[in-house]
């Protein structure tokens, strides 16, 4: 009784399984538009349906539709743009495979993905390529997809184009579940890749340069603290050096509202540069008796900022980098 109650369910419902997702291809990652090109392969088996390939799905009016009319209500979800995600083939593949049938599909695009940028430039990204099927779960062709337990997921290596700024973290992991949208639902399936990005480069070409700049600063202490506008000329500079490379670097750094790790270490460093000219116009107000001990006061104190803004910088670095490499990893399903 319950095999022909599967069975009568089977011809009024579609299950699918995804058996397979490949990505073949990340050619970039824009952090600035929030969106990355990519190409994938994608199969799902829906199983015991050879014998009903030209009558898979049926409407509770008697009406019958193909595989191939199914296989066409699968579209990409998270579309940068109208139509910037579209199938490569001029329709989608159904093949047998025994009792079953596969639905093979290949989409290329530039496919959306929120990326938050707090940690750059220690941040890791999850790219989703996520798909949907254009059949509610309750309407009148009810529609479930599952992941198979034999899900086979990878990203070809070749096929990792930005390695010079990113690198993949574990392994593709497959999810499916249902989309809801005007409160209709529908089911959804798809793939996630972890990137982390290559900080070397701005390390070594911001970092760098700006706590060199902000420790240069402190040259400014060789002068006698009676003699202000030595002091001033060597803070001035270099706060002027400072915001020149800054806006030097900026097209490095990605253009959003709020501060990421790198701006803060940055503007640290710059309103340091900022104290230490406050203090070299103001030590000569303390009088000869207390000019001495104050300017030897102020160089430990700024000296133990500059040190603790430095170390927190590397410290956030590599705590980062450690989650990382413990946090991530495996397949999940």
């Amino acid at each position: 009784g319950h095999r022909g109650k599967d069975n009568a369910g089977a011809a009024m419902c579609a299950y699918a399984e995804l058996e397979r997702f490949d990505v073949l291809k990340i050619q970039s990652i824009d952090t600035v538009s929030q969106s990355f090109h990519a190409r994938c392969f994608v199969q799902l088996r829906l199983r015991g349906a050879k014998d009903r390939r030209e009558a898979f799905v049926t409407f509770g009016n008697g009406a019958t539709k193909s595989v191939e009319w199914f296989a066409g209500r699968i579209e990409v979800l998270n579309s940068f743009k109208h139509d910037s995600c579209k199938l490569i083939d001029e329709k989608p593949t159904v093949r047998d495979d025994g009792e079953d049938l596969l639905i093979q599909l290949r989409f290329e695009g530039d496919f959306y993905q929120h990326m938050r940028l707090h940690a750059f430039p220690f941040d890791s990204q999850e790219l989703n390529m996520d798909f949907i099927i254009l059949c509610r779960v309750d309407g009148p062709v009810p529609t479930e997809v599952k992941v198979s337990p034999r899900v086979s997921c990878r990203l070809v290596d070749s096929g990792f184009a930005p390695g010079f700024q990113w690198r993949p973290k574990g392994e593709v992991r497959c999810h499916a579940g249902t989309h809801e949208a005007n409160e209709r639902t529908f089911p959804k399936f798809g793939a996630s890749v972890r990137v982390a990005r290559e900080s070397r480069f701005y390390v070594t070409n911001v970092a760098l340069p700006t706590a060199v700049f902000s420790g240069l600063a402190f040259t400014l202490f060789a002068a006698q603290p009676s003699e202000p506008m030595e002091r001033l000329s060597v803070a001035f500079t270099l706060l002027l050096t400072m915001a020149a490379y800054k806006i030097t670097v900026t097209d490095m750094i990605p253009q959003v509202s709020y501060e990421t790790l790198l701006d803060q270490f940055l503007l640290c460093n710059f309103f340091l540069l900022v104290a230490m000219a406050v203090v070299s116009a103001v030590l000569p107000q303390a009088g000869q008796d207390a000019e001495d001990l104050a300017d030897r006061v102020c160089l430990a104190l700024l000296g133990a900022i500059w040190c603790l803004i430095q170390a927190w910088f590397v410290a956030k670095a590599w705590s980062r980098e450690r989650s990382e490499r413990l946090g991530r990893g495996g397949l999940v399903i």
